[in-house]
């Protein structure tokens, strides 16, 4: 799917929203955002890919803040070093972040490659903004909460959309049954994937096997949230994001 067909389907989202959110449009909008962001990154030299100066090329998202393409690619590269997983919306206030954070440097005469002398600038936009939803809240989620956010996690999966066989696990877990083009995990290579959402935490995901290395998913703790990590679990069942275990 082109970039510009995406953005086209999000402003038909947006002029149709109804009041009360519909979960099929999250669920919607995280596949096609990750479609977007995977073709992006199979293919960084397309022409659709714009390289702004100062202000130049801010693009507003439907449900977000606003960002330079130069700055959202600077938060896309940092996040391939660190060791979790980012929801695209999580990506997008980071991007934010960092295109004020430049803004502000920018009007006490520090040019964008001065930070890299002190700092990496686009790793710590991203580091603070996830830590939003990856630490304890600071109201912990009661078990109903955090049971009706795995249903929520559930139906996205098993829509038609993202098209996963999943099913609750033990404790808060959903069990993620591997695709054929899944990496090998656990003693067989054939273990399943598993996700968990917690009271005093957030989302993080792992091979269904003993010992196995668990991750990290920085994403709202809502439906619109569930609908994204169901996107990201299907390009990791898929193989589209590689081994994000071995980061």
């Amino acid at each position: 799917m082109s970039n510009d067909k995406v953005d086209e389907l999000r402003e038909i989202v947006r002029a149709n929203r109804p009041e009360t959110p519909d979960p099929s449009t999250a669920i919607h909008a995280a596949v096609d955002r990750q479609a977007s962001a995977l073709l992006a990154h199979r293919e960084p030299d397309s022409a659709s890919v714009i390289e702004p100066t100062g202000s130049e090329g801010t693009m507003p998202t439907p449900e977000g803040p606003a960002y330079t393409t130069e700055a959202y690619a600077a938060v896309e590269k940092a996040a391939k070093s660190l060791r979790s997983l980012y929801a695209p919306s999580v990506l997008d206030q980071a991007a934010a972040l960092l295109t004020d954070l430049w803004a502000v440097g920018e009007r006490h005469g520090v040019e964008r490659k001065e930070w890299s002398w002190a700092t990496d600038l686009a790793s710590g936009a991203l580091e603070v903004i996830a830590s939003r939803y990856t630490h304890t809240p600071d109201t912990e989620r009661t078990g109903e909460q955090v049971f009706a956010l795995r249903r929520d996690l559930i139906e996205a999966l098993t829509s038609a959309e993202i098209g996963l066989s999943a099913r609750p696990g033990s404790r808060t877990l959903t069990v993620v049954d591997r695709l054929p083009e899944t990496l090998r995990g656990g003693f067989h290579g054939d273990a399943n994937l598993v996700v968990g959402i917690y009271s005093n935490g957030g989302w993080d995901i792992s091979m269904n096997a003993d010992g196995a290395t668990v991750v990290s998913i920085a994403a709202p703790a809502t439906t619109a949230g569930a609908a994204e990590i169901a996107a990201l679990v299907r390009a990791v069942a898929r193989g589209e994001l590689g081994n994000p275990f071995r980061r």
